[in-house]
């Protein structure tokens, strides 16, 4: 099974390991660059941690006080972001009333309310951008607060707005972030005829996968403007990225998968809290 994984690594993905010197054009990024944090949703599967607390999960209060939403807003500030757009619906003023306008962590914050209805993450940029709450002339980064980064968080940013760059002379417009696989939730087995002649607990799959941060050009805005409608809920990869891949615009950047944290359950929030 593992000779069969590795294979299959082979043939589906590759990539430069080379440490990128410093892009011209990354001391500039920052300050023309707008951190679209996505924290509408629902979460569904952190309901039984929430409880009746009636707040979203992205502000729900972690062992040392902090949240998961302020974590992500602290992270870019350290690197010198300052210009944050909240997308919100579920549970909004939980959100609105722990962040306030950002002041208190020295940045502008502007939220996007969707519309009566959850739109998605496609919807709600959409809905943003039909309200003048993006700048259309500015980069954008979209990171789902519940994908927690840890560690190096400066170093791991910093490699990931260098490759952007580097991907934009390449006729790129848009850099998925993504680990190099996960690990599978179940036994695995090598089944022939019937017959297991192999099995694994929880083998790693190496299929690069989304972790549910991308950072855009502002090119990408006309694709919104195109392929989104605020009728359809939709998160914009599964709309997006299949076109911005047979064009040829769409970059990956790896990071460690020790790096990333999906926080959609309580297995997640206990790897985080330890992680603190």
């Amino acid at each position: 099974m593992k000779k069969a994984l590795k294979e299959l690594e082979n043939k589906i993905s590759s990539f430069d390991e080379q440490n990128l010197k410093s892009h011209e054009g990354f001391n500039s990024f920052a300050g023309n660059c707008t951190v679209v944090l996505s924290a509408g949703g629902e979460g569904s599967r952190f309901k039984n941690i929430i409880g009746d607390l009636n707040v979203n999960k992205c502000s729900f209060a972690l062992p040392n006080n902090e949240t998961m939403i302020e974590r992500i807003i602290k992270m870019y500030k350290n690197l010198g972001f300052n210009n944050f757009v909240v997308l919100v619906y579920h549970q909004a003023d939980s959100i609105v009333n722990l962040l306030g306008d950002g002041s208190k962590y020295k940045v502008k914050i502007t939220y996007g309310f969707d519309p009566d209805k959850p739109v998605g993450r496609g919807g709600a940029i959409k809905n943003a951008l039909v309200n003048g709450i993006i700048n259309k002339n500015n980069y954008l980064i979209v990171h789902n607060p519940d994908d927690q980064v840890v560690g190096d968080t400066q170093a791991i940013l910093t490699s990931v707005i260098n490759k952007h760059l580097y991907s934009e002379e390449k006729g790129g417009i848009a850099t998925a972030v993504v680990v190099k696989g996960s690990n599978y939730e179940f036994s695995g087995m090598q089944v022939e005829k019937d017959l297991v002649v192999s099995m694994e607990m929880y083998p790693f799959i190496p299929i690069p996968c989304h972790i549910g941060i991308t950072v855009f050009s502002p090119a990408i805005y006309k694709y919104f403007d195109e392929l989104f409608d605020l009728e359809k809920k939709c998160d914009f990869e599964a709309v997006l990225f299949p076109v911005l891949a047979k064009e040829k615009k769409l970059y990956a950047c790896n990071i460690p998968i020790e790096s990333w944290i999906s926080v959609n359950n309580e297995k997640g929030l206990k790897k985080l809290i330890q992680n603190l």
